[in-house]
């Protein structure tokens, strides 16, 4: 039977972009040739979506049902210009979809249909649903309707009743400010949202604040004036820190970034006043995507490893699959990995 690494090897790309272009994922983004070549490459090696071999099958008279591979829907919290302004939740969902294909399941997308609600564009069963990000009680019925073998990457509705894996936001917190501490700093800044969607998608404190600011109140040095609330993206990063240093404040000895995707507007920000890092001030940012690693200075992030989450949400819905109903919470351990953004002070 062909296999998506042997349709991927031929076609020069990744097994995560050929079930995309088999599944007609609308949230990819490919050159017009490579889907063609993916297309031909799939139809001369003979090669069947899940859909095809249903309907063929329901085709022909076979005394026994066939046996399928697992289908899973995948859901995101974001929209599709969100989710290219937040490369984290884009990648997480394609290291989703490898591992996935490691098991020989399928995957299709669950996207929102005009009233909102979550839909899939066939009428092919799902064995089960990974729901990645923040949902309203709305958004989760929806997904009742297809399953109830749901898991939750990066949010815990309701720790009761379902298997969920989030970020040791805390572990990754103490290590950030231990590093500058470690360092000499004293004045660290907090820049992102203070307030972010909670688990049911309601307004509540980004837990990196607040283990932000409860550890730095412990220790005696918590200032007000040194939380940076602004929104989780570039422009607004951007805004606030220009609007910062014209007003004359003195910089902070360090900022603790709570996303990476609000760095490219800080690092803007401080070069237009002249401003270096590290010499002038150090940044560690969180989540450690390419918009950290590639930035001028790279920039020390906190790693949470995705490959990790997305194995830990396919081992949830096998635990389901076994009737082990049991909701759980999968913490998974961070790492800050350093590049030289910050240095003795």
């Amino acid at each position: 039977m062909v296999t998506l690494k042997e349709i991927a090897r031929m076609a020069g790309v990744s097994p995560a972009t050929v079930s995309r272009v088999l599944n007609q994922d609308p949230t990819l983004s490919v050159m017009d040739d490579t889907r063609q070549r993916v297309l031909r490459t799939a139809q001369e090696l003979g090669y069947q979506t899940v859909q095809q071999r249903y309907q063929a099958a329901h085709q022909q008279e076979a005394p026994e049902p066939p046996i399928w591979e697992k289908r899973i829907g995948i859901a995101q919290m974001f929209e599709t210009q969100q989710l290219l302004e937040d490369i984290y939740y884009l990648m997480l969902k394609n290291v989703l979809d490898e591992v996935c294909f490691a098991r020989h399941w399928s995957t299709c997308t669950l996207l929102r249909n005009e009233e909102g609600h979550f839909v899939k564009n066939d009428d092919l069963p799902l064995d089960g649903i990974v729901a990645i990000g923040r949902f309203t009680q709305g958004e989760i019925d929806d997904f009742h309707r297809y399953t109830q073998s749901l898991v939750f990457l990066d949010s815990t509705p309701d720790e009761e009743k379902y298997y969920s894996i989030v970020p040791n936001y805390q572990l990754a917190v103490r290590q950030v400010l231990q590093c500058l501490w470690k360092h000499g700093y004293e004045r660290i800044a907090y820049l992102g949202s203070v307030y972010t969607f909670g688990p049911k998608k309601e307004l509540t404190m980004d837990p990196r604040f607040y283990y932000y600011k409860n550890t730095l109140r412990e220790r005696g040095c918590f200032e007000e004036d040194l939380v940076l609330d602004c929104e989780m993206n570039s422009a607004s990063s951007y805004a606030l820190m220009r609007a910062y240093l014209s007003e004359g404040k003195k910089l902070p000895g360090a900022i603790f970034a709570a996303s990476d995707v609000v760095a490219p507007g800080l690092l803007r920000a401080l070069r237009e006043f002249g401003f270096q890092v590290p010499r002038d001030v150090g940044i560690i940012t969180f989540n450690n995507t390419s918009l950290s690693r590639l930035a001028q200075p790279p920039l020390d992030s906190v790693e949470v490893f995705l490959r990790e989450n997305a194995d830990s949400a396919a081992i949830c819905l096998e635990q389901l699959w076994q009737k082990k109903t049991h909701p759980k919470q999968i913490i998974i351990s961070c790492r800050l990995e350093e590049r030289g953004s910050v240095r003795d002070q």
